[in-house]
């Protein structure tokens, strides 16, 4: 069991037309929206080969195209969490419950990087 997050397994990015946004990754990459409710974001499937998953986020236009946000998928997230705040950066939210999918944190780096982790309990 590894403690540290080397899997990258879900994209945020962030979209001010969701609609737009869902027309234009359907067209450029295929995706389609899934039918799964995340919050207020929307969930787009990706191939079965694809080692991630992606999501569309409603955002302001002075937060659009600043960042994309990658989660790795960690065994403990609050580890990493914790060093990164022992380290200067901070954690942005978490535990946050995703359902039967998982939990969820989101860190930052000292310069204000954001970087998600996953965790998904053995069922």
């Amino acid at each position: 069991m590894t403690l540290l997050p080397t899997k990258l397994c879900q994209i945020e990015i962030p979209v001010l037309d969701i609609e737009r946004s869902i027309l234009f990754y359907e067209r450029v990459f295929g995706w389609k929206q899934a039918p799964a409710e995340m919050h207020e974001y929307i969930v787009m499937q990706v191939p079965n080969d694809c080692p991630y998953g992606i999501s569309l986020i409603p955002t302001r236009k002075e937060r659009c195209g600043d960042s994309v946000v990658l989660y790795f998928q960690t065994e403990d997230p609050k580890a990493v969490a914790d060093a990164a705040k022992n380290n200067g950066g901070r954690l942005r939210f978490g535990p946050k419950k995703l359902g039967a999918y998982g939990d969820i944190y989101q860190i930052e780096d000292p310069d204000g990087n954001r970087f998600g982790l996953y965790f998904k309990p053995n069922r």
